[in-house]
């Protein structure tokens, strides 16, 4: 496959123009009054858009930016190249769970110092979280995501099933499944209409970290005493992402994970190979998705829906993350980078950058111009996000133990031994953390 990135450039205004402006902005921002070009590396069609960046360059004309796309498969491989190259990009888009991976590696440069007055407040903690290392924080973030459960109105109807819309009313995963039966129509392990549709992210098969982790997670307790197995359940990597045994084969974890093994199983009720677009072709009661698929279905309604919040055991929680960006350690222009970065985040650069995707933003001020997150069924993800979301468990060995993780949480649903499943997967990460 050619790996050459797809070339875009966005000319900025010549030097000259620049400086017989006079703009204070544009003198401030630009490097001795000489002309700066950013180089960005993203995947295709991704954030900052065009929009943005051209309300930015009106201020800062100095600037000019040459985007670099790859595919998002490649994306991983090609910054960890391109980083230790002789010309590194200045602004990388990235997966965000990878921002401590990418910090300790010294591939991303810290932006704490360029946040404008009140970040602190308005950041939600999970956006917070995810992208700080060591005290600093490497991306101020953009958008953020999660997950709900997606239902098919007129089938739960027919089949005489209220799903709830509250956080305070939501399902545990026993009562989920139990609509799951009902719903279903057909043998278990191969119905004309499953009880619980496939995913889309990936090949379509189950053992993804970002959706099926929540199972053993919240079958935990963050408020446990931290040497407890409900504490480390929950976590599922330490505080401190220096450990991760016995955190992943807990008793409450392998109590989870059989639970969800029998869903693929001995229940029937969700497959174990990717159906495309089952829940959009009425093939599937249930679905979980972000968002987007929200966001779809109000353009193009091909199913009558609604959105219940997502089941769980014993603690609600949804993972969070999406694509961020931050500038690089080895920026020929750091400051210029870490700059448009941190002001691409904020304020009406912001809104401009998430009003083209059907993501949250990750500033509590932003969500009020979002009308369609006012009221259910949109809502229950904002509420999820604010009460229950959670970052994947941080650490600088992130996709390791995503990978890692992922294999195990897959053998399990196609029938393997939980305990020994993760017991591997606990060694597995450890020697990754080790290393």
């Amino acid at each position: 496959m050619d790996m050459t990135p797809y070339r875009l450039l966005f000319a900025g205004l010549a030097c000259a123009t620049c400086l017989s402006a006079g703009s204070a902005a544009a003198q401030d921002i630009c490097e001795d009054g000489q002309a700066v070009t950013l180089t960005i590396l993203r995947t295709p069609g991704n954030y900052p858009y065009p929009a943005a960046m051209k309300a930015w360059q009106e201020k800062h004309p100095c600037v000019s930016f040459e985007i670099n796309e790859v595919p998002f498969a490649q994306l991983a491989d090609t910054i960890s190249v391109q980083a230790a190259g002789a010309s590194p990009p200045d602004i990388i888009v990235y997966d965000g769970p990878n921002t401590q991976s990418y910090a300790e590696a010294g591939i991303l440069l810290p932006v704490t110092d360029y946040l404008p007055d009140g970040w602190e407040d308005d950041i939600l903690p999970a956006t917070r979280a995810e992208h700080s290392y060591n005290g600093e924080v490497y991306s101020p973030g953009i958008e953020q995501t999660t997950v709900a459960l997606y239902y098919n109105r007129a089938l739960v109807e027919a089949a005489g099933i209220e799903p709830p819309q509250t956080l305070e009313e939501a399902w545990t995963w026993p009562e989920a499944l139990e609509a799951f039966k009902a719903c279903q129509q057909g043998p278990a392990g191969a119905p004309d209409i499953w009880g619980l549709g496939p995913t889309r992210f990936g090949n379509g098969q189950p053992g993804l970290v970002y959706q099926d982790l929540l199972y053993q997670r919240s079958n935990g307790d963050p408020e446990a005493p931290q040497d407890s197995s409900a504490f480390r359940t929950f976590w599922a990597l330490s505080p401190d992402g220096s450990t991760v045994e016995g955190y992943l084969d807990t008793p409450e974890a392998i109590e989870a994970l059989t639970f969800y093994r029998a869903m693929f199983n001995e229940e029937g009720v969700a497959p174990k190979v990717g159906i495309p677009n089952a829940f959009f072709d009425g093939k599937a009661c249930f679905y979980i998705d972000t968002p987007a698929a929200g966001n779809a279905l109000l353009a193009e309604p091909t199913i009558e829906w609604g959105i219940t919040p997502l089941p769980y055991f014993r603690t609600p929680v949804v993972h969070t993350g999406s694509t961020t960006f931050g500038a690089t350690a080895r920026s020929a222009h750091p400051e210029v980078a870490a700059r448009f970065v941190v002001e691409m985040s904020w304020g009406e650069y912001a809104y401009m950058n998430v009003s083209q995707r059907g993501n949250l933003p990750t500033l509590r001020s932003l969500f009020e111009r979002f009308d369609i997150y006012d009221d259910y069924p949109m809502k229950v993800f904002v509420d999820q996000l604010e009460s229950w979301g959670q970052p994947r468990p941080p650490s600088p060995r992130f996709a390791q133990y995503d990978r890692i993780v992922s294999e195990a949480l897959r053998d399990v649903a196609f029938g393997g031994d939980p305990e020994r499943a993760m017991a591997g997967a606990e060694r597995n990460v450890q020697r990754a953390l080790e290393r």
